[in-house]
């Protein structure tokens, strides 16, 4: 477990409180760009994007599973619980939506990031290995 990681998703994770419990009307909303949707998915790229890193599982489909699952629950959560917790918010389902697909695009980031660090690393143990025997 890399506790960096997880300070900065604690942080993230305040943040994302902290928004949730923010009144509506503070919250700006235009027709053509609906700000609070792409607060919804850049709230919740960053904050799956920064938990997959949080684990060092040798096999990436764990990191993704460990990252999907409680990041997809909490994207549900979040909004189901929101009314129930802030009585100045409301339900809406174009808000899940946004969460969603914040957290596949930074899944996916994640993803390639860390396979694109991993061959770097690989390619490094290579060139050691190549001078060690010389």
């Amino acid at each position: 477990m890399r506790f960096f990681f997880v300070f900065l998703v604690l942080l993230q994770g305040l943040f994302l409180a902290a928004l949730g419990f923010l009144p509506t009307d503070k919250i700006p909303y235009h027709e053509n760009l609906p700000q609070d949707k792409i607060l919804h998915s850049s709230g919740f790229f960053i904050l799956t994007f920064l938990t997959f890193f949080i684990w060092d599982r040798p096999r990436r489909l764990h990191n993704v599973l460990l990252t999907a699952v409680p990041i997809g629950v909490l994207a549900f959560a979040s909004e189901i619980l929101q009314p129930v917790l802030s009585p100045t918010r409301a339900y809406d389902s174009h808000d899940i939506v946004a969460n969603v697909i914040g957290t596949v695009i930074g899944l996916l980031l994640a993803t390639v990031v860390d396979h694109l660090r991993e061959h770097r690393y690989s390619r490094r143990e290579v060139q050691y290995e190549a001078l060690e025997m010389a």
